[in-house]
């Protein structure tokens, strides 16, 4: 029953939530610089392709969820660019060290188990010069609606496939050896409050840590 509703329903499910106009916008707007060829971690349904610009020169999607791919096929046919899918976790990678010129994260940080052993993967085959662009929502600021975000964590983790509400992104990502270029937070409009702060931005990886 679990395998039906992760590979079946929840992919459905998923497609639909994250199609919320603030999401979208969120979407365009940070994928319109990413360039060169690029790892995106999470690719889940292939939402973000189309906000891609024209300097992207290749695109490997990872995502260990097999479901997924039967609603991403339509939109990776449609893509501009090659796009090489890979059933993959993020927490291990078949990349070779300071090879990828970008990593994108939507949305993805909140659901790995092992989320420090992605974010060293991620910091590991990004070059010297590349960049990680990500979008992520987590703990709030609002220390009330934090406390519920603990709270609802565990239910949360079984319907959503793993997603965390608790996470601080900002703080996740730092520790992990990358410092901001850009980093911006915003409530999402017309999202659910315990899903509605976001983390925005761009990082490079420390070289000296």
């Amino acid at each position: 029953m679990k395998e039906l509703y992760t590979q079946k329903i929840f992919p459905v499910i998923l497609d639909h939530v994250m199609q919320f106009d603030s999401l979208m916008d969120a979407r365009k707007k940070l994928l319109s610089e990413v360039a060169g060829h690029v790892v995106e971690i999470g690719f889940g349904t292939g939402l973000n392709l189309p906000f891609y610009g024209e300097r992207v020169l290749s695109l490997t999607a990872v995502d260990p969820n097999q479901g997924m791919n039967r609603l991403a096929e339509p939109r990776i046919a449609q893509a501009k660019f090659p796009v090489t899918h890979r059933q993959l976790s993020a927490e291990k990678m078949p990349f070779d060290n300071d090879s990828v010129d970008a990593v994108v994260s939507t949305w993805t940080l909140c659901s790995i188990p092992d989320v420090d052993a992605a974010l060293a993967e991620i910091k590991r085959i990004l070059k010297p010069t590349g960049t990680f662009y990500l979008v992520e929502h987590g703990l709030s600021p609002n220390r009330q609606l934090a406390k519920w975000q603990t709270r609802l964590t565990p239910v949360q983790k079984v319907i959503a496939d793993g997603c965390h509400l608790n996470r601080d992104m900002k703080k996740i990502v730092e520790q992990a050896g990358f410092e901001w270029i850009q980093c911006e937070h915003f409530n999402a409009h017309k999202v659910p409050s315990f899903f509605a702060w976001m983390t925005f931005g761009q990082a490079k990886k420390t070289l000296n840590r």
